[in-house]
C-alpha cells in the first residue's frame, strides 16, 4: 500500500510539473493546457476508457515536446525567410501565423512578395520555396510521429489520433 501511495504521489507531482511548466512559457499556456485537456478527453472517448494518470503525464510530455518542436520549426522558417528577403519577424509571423497547416510553396512566395511590394528574384523565390517545403515536411513529420506515439501509448491507430490533432491547434 505504501508503494502505491508513493507512485501515485510521484505521478501527481509529475502531472503538475508537466501542466505548469512543460510547454511554452508564454501567454498561450492557458489555451495550451485547455487544448491538451480537450485532446485527452477526445482520446478517452475514442478509446472508450479513461486514461490513467501515468498515461496522461506521458501524453502531456509528448504533446509539449511536439509543440516545442513545431515552434522551433516555425521560428527557423521565419528566420531563414526573413534573413533572405529582408522582412522582420513580426511581419513574417503575421503572414505565416501557425505551423498547424501547411502552406503551398507558391502561396508562400506570393505572400512574401505582397508584403515586400515587389517580386522576388528567382534565387530568393527558390529559397523561400525550399524553406517552405522544409517547414511543411518537418511539421508534418512531427505531427505524424506524435500521432503514432500517442496511438501506441493509448492503444489507438495513429491515423485516428492524427484526426484529433486540430484540438491541439495543429
Amino acid at each position: 500500500m505504501k508503494k502505491l501511495l508513493i507512485v501515485a504521489a510521484t505521478c501527481l507531482s509529475l502531472a503538475a510539473c508537466v501542466t505548469m511548466g512543460g510547454g511554452n512559457a508564454d501567454a498561450n499556456n492557458g489555451a495550451s493546457a485547455s487544448q491538451t485537456q480537450s485532446f485527452i478527453q477526445a482520446l478517452e472517448a475514442k478509446r472508450g476508457t479513461a486514461l490513467g494518470v501515468a498515461e496522461k503525464v506521458q501524453l502531456q510530455g509528448l504533446v509539449g515536446a511536439t509543440k516545442t518542436g513545431l515552434n522551433g520549426v516555425q521560428n527557423s522558417f521565419l528566420n531563414n525567410v526573413g534573413s533572405r528577403v529582408g522582412l522582420n519577424g513580426p511581419v513574417l509571423a503575421a503572414l505565416f501565423p501557425s505551423i498547424g497547416t501547411p502552406v503551398s510553396e507558391n502561396a508562400a512566395v506570393a505572400k512574401v512578395e505582397q508584403a515586400l511590394g515587389s517580386r522576388l528574384s528567382q534565387a530568393d523565390a527558390s529559397a523561400v520555396k525550399a524553406a517552405t517545403a522544409l517547414r511543411n515536411n518537418t511539421g508534418e513529420s512531427l505531427k505524424t510521429s506524435l500521432s503514432n506515439r500517442v496511438g501506441g501509448l493509448v492503444g489507438l491507430d495513429g491515423a485516428m489520433v492524427e484526426a484529433l490533432l486540430p484540438l491541439l491547434g495543429f
